[in-house]
């Protein structure tokens, strides 16, 4: 190929919406063993009969128009055919499933793509009725060939599920053409491009009807006839955009293009099959959902710390989570993990029918941290000799997850003297301020709180070792105490720590025990 050639690659996405229904039913098959374990009763035992009617029984994406325009095996094998109309798919095929197309949604199947392939080409623009056409000069010097590059995309159009057809040509238009008539060929000579293209049936560029019963009446049934005409003789004939339509097929004219760009915010919502009453039954659409982040946080080396899922309901009501890692994550497994179990303890008010997953917070990605348990073999460590592969944060991102954030929390010390008030708990792993001054060594293992009143026979029975240890406190708040501290021995021979308020100095109090 010639440096000074350029080449385009068309993808054409046949049935975008009926690939995402296959996706989607495979999904929850790999799911959590909770959900697996759970599907037993007999609600789920429907949902799943439903889910197999999809993949065994004939199924037909219908149009607006009444028209079927994506089928699967089994309705080809009933003898539908694309195009059909709905009143002869219903007299061949009695057992017809219809799904109503949505061309919003194909359209976001189709964004998604786009940024899943910007990773590998830089110059991608979406086309109408699913497509995208990729420049491929400026990639081929980078991959170190045609060849190479044509390698890593296919890998990743496989990975991606969805049934695809190709072509590449030095006119987006052409490479249009070429691909949506399934040649699905990736070659950069022009010859053979432009052969196959003057070969191309008339009843396939893309004309306007009324247009192809004028070309027909002329006798001309392709597009290497049309090529033959005069372009004075096609204007006078078939008007200016003709001509215009010749240009683009043969560059005369460039493709008007509008390239994509990386997605600013991350957010994006997919609708479900059916409608899900069980949050167990979630846990599939969201492994997908998940993967998208994934994707859209490693092109940017980042690390998520919070996203907000919106369970859409019945009657436009939602339910909102709020996920958080304390530690930041990218990989959907992990992501997986923590809303499994949030979903857990959640209790949905209505069917889910649509998720929304939405990034509120992200940064950039450090170096990997290092597991909080370590086990070696035959050292008896936590474990059993296999290594824990959850961090500090991790850990404190499930533990709030099933628990609730403000569930786990962190003990801390305050600068206070008094025991009561010298302890508290934070936010869980928060950055605790210094405390000056030296703590004192002795100190009991468990506190009594609040401190325990002894009866005259109880205090008779103690016997005091150590102290008075006076503590005062407070006086600045107009709450001031002072206390005279004690180690003493009852007489089942526990240490006890004891004090004596100096405003009631004849009752003594048990403040703690000494382990």
């Amino acid at each position: 190929m010639s440096e000074r050639m350029e080449f385009w690659l068309y993808l054409y996405f046949p049935q975008l919406q009926l690939d995402q229904l296959y996706l989607l039913q495979q999904q929850p098959a790999a799911a959590t063993k909770s959900s697996i374990s759970q599907s037993k009763n007999s609600l789920c035992g429907a949902d799943k009969n439903a889910v197999r009617l999809i993949l065994t029984q004939p199924l037909a994406i219908v149009g607006a128009d009444h028209q079927l325009l994506q089928l699967n095996s089994e309705a080809k094998k009933a003898g539908l055919t694309l195009g059909m109309g709905l009143a002869s798919a219903a007299a061949l095929c009695h057992q017809l499933q219809l799904v109503p197309h949505q061309a919003e949604q194909e359209q976001q199947q189709l964004q998604q793509l786009a940024q899943l392939l910007y990773q590998y080409c830089a110059d991608i623009a979406l086309q109408p009725n699913c497509g995208l056409v990729l420049k491929l000069s400026p990639m081929l010097a980078l991959y170190g060939g045609a060849l190479q590059f044509w390698q890593q995309l296919q890998q990743v159009l496989q990975q991606s599920g969805y049934q695809y057809h190709f072509a590449t040509a030095q006119q987006p238009l052409v490479a249009r053409l070429l691909a949506q008539q399934g040649w699905d060929q990736f070659v950069l000579h022009s010859d053979k491009i432009q052969q196959q293209l003057k070969a191309l049936p008339l009843r396939y560029a893309e004309l306007p009807d009324k247009l192809q019963e004028q070309l027909q009446r002329l006798g001309l049934t392709q597009l290497g006839d049309l090529v033959k005409i005069p372009q004075a003789e096609l204007v006078r004939r078939f008007g200016v955009d003709m001509l215009q339509y010749l240009q683009q097929l043969t560059g005369a004219k460039p493709a008007l293009l509008q390239f994509i760009q990386p997605a600013e915010q991350f957010e994006q919502q997919l609708e479900l099959l059916y409608e899900m009453e069980r949050s167990d039954q979630l846990l599939g659409p969201l492994q997908h959902l998940f993967g998208l982040l994934q994707l859209y946080l490693q092109k940017r080396d980042q690390l998520a710390y919070q996203l907000e899922l919106c369970l859409v309901q019945r009657q436009d009501q939602q339910q909102q989570l709020q996920l958080h890692s304390a530690q930041g994550e990218y990989q959907s497994k992990d992501w997986l993990k923590i809303s499994e179990l949030q979903l857990e303890r959640t209790t949905l008010k209505k069917p889910v029918i649509l998720l929304k997953l939405i990034l509120k917070r992200a940064g950039p990605r450090y170096a990997q941290y290092k597991p909080l348990f370590v086990g070696h073999a035959g050292a008896g460590n936590l474990g059993s000799g296999k290594e824990q592969l959850y961090s500090a944060l991790q850990l404190l991102s499930l533990l709030q997850a099933r628990l609730g954030k403000d569930q786990v929390k962190s003990p801390c010390l305050d600068n206070d003297l008094l025991p009561e008030q010298a302890n508290s708990y934070a936010a869980a792993l928060e950055p605790q301020a210094a405390i000056e001054g030296n703590l004192a060594a002795v100190r009991p293992a468990f506190l009594v709180d609040p401190p325990l009143a002894l009866d005259p026979e109880q205090q008779q029975q103690l016997q005091l070792y150590y102290g008075p240890e006076r503590l005062s406190s407070g006086w600045w708040q107009q709450q001031s105490q002072h206390r005279d501290y004690y180690v003493g021995q009852n007489a089942q021979g526990q240490w006890l720590w004891l004090f004596r308020d100096l405003q009631q100095p004849e009752q003594l109090y048990l403040q703690g025990y000494f382990s």
